[in-house]
């Protein structure tokens, strides 16, 4: 059994360039380790993962424009792809809150345990984008699209009991860390390669789908970098205030 655990605590586990790069690595590594059987998932701190690092900025394009879809393809889908395909079960222990990017992570992950005081939040619409890093399949495919459009358009805080009723986790833990730990070390001592090919079954119909929505995604996304809610949303986000969006 190993542990993946998200080491970015001052800034709540924000994903940047480093951390994308360290997740692709860190799953592919373990994935071709004969002595790994099981793999946790988790974050440093209090925090699993707050989502994307709106502070560090994004690459310009040459007309100004933010590389929103760039940044996806580099930063976030590789690391993202590397969990979808891990021929190993993969269990998330959601110590603490799981927004945007980081709410896909631990859906994405075969089983996902969360704290009692964790909770979920798909953020995007509060800064001005839509959703991105497969959000827009994961999230649909387990609540459905009218439940899942609502989420995405109120954002509000989905809390563990939330979670786990809408079946985007599978338990709920007082400490989750410790109870996936102990269900990898049992997982762990199963057939791997069945777990294996079992994981491909069922995600043989949606695998080469997982990949166009990110793409998609990201298109779409970068169609909303000109905007003036964007703009805002990013804006306020750094300045810790409620956004005023125009809806241009």
């Amino acid at each position: 059994m190993a542990t993946v655990t998200l080491n970015r605590p001052r800034v709540h586990n924000a994903w940047d360039d480093t951390l994308g790069a360290g997740l692709e690595r860190a799953f592919t590594d373990l994935c071709t380790d004969p002595e790994v059987r099981a793999i946790v998932l988790t974050g440093a701190g209090p925090t699993f993962c707050s989502g994307a690092d709106l502070a560090t900025g994004f690459p310009q394009l040459p007309n100004g424009d933010d590389d929103l879809r760039g940044t996806l393809r580099r930063r976030f889908n590789p690391g993202f792809m590397a969990l979808v395909d891990a021929q190993k079960p993969v269990i998330a222990a959601v110590n603490g809150p799981a927004i945007g990017a980081g709410a896909c992570l631990a859906m994405a992950s075969d089983i996902a345990i969360m704290g009692t005081g964790a909770y979920m939040q798909f953020r995007f619409s509060a800064i001005g984008l839509m959703p991105d890093v497969g959000a827009t399949a994961l999230l649909a495919e387990a609540v459905g699209p009218a439940r899942a459009m609502e989420i995405f358009m109120l954002a509000d805080k989905l809390d563990a009991e939330q979670c786990r009723e809408l079946g985007l986790i599978s338990r709920v833990a007082d400490a989750p860390v410790a109870a996936a730990t102990e269900l990898a070390q049992r997982i762990a001592q199963g057939p791997t390669r069945a777990y294996g090919t079992t994981k491909t079954a069922l995600r043989r119909w949606s695998r080469q789908a997982f990949a166009d929505q990110l793409e998609l995604e990201g298109e779409l996304q970068q169609t909303l970098v000109a905007s003036a809610d964007w703009a805002e949303g990013r804006s306020a986000f750094l300045e810790r205030r409620t956004p005023k969006f125009r809806g241009e």
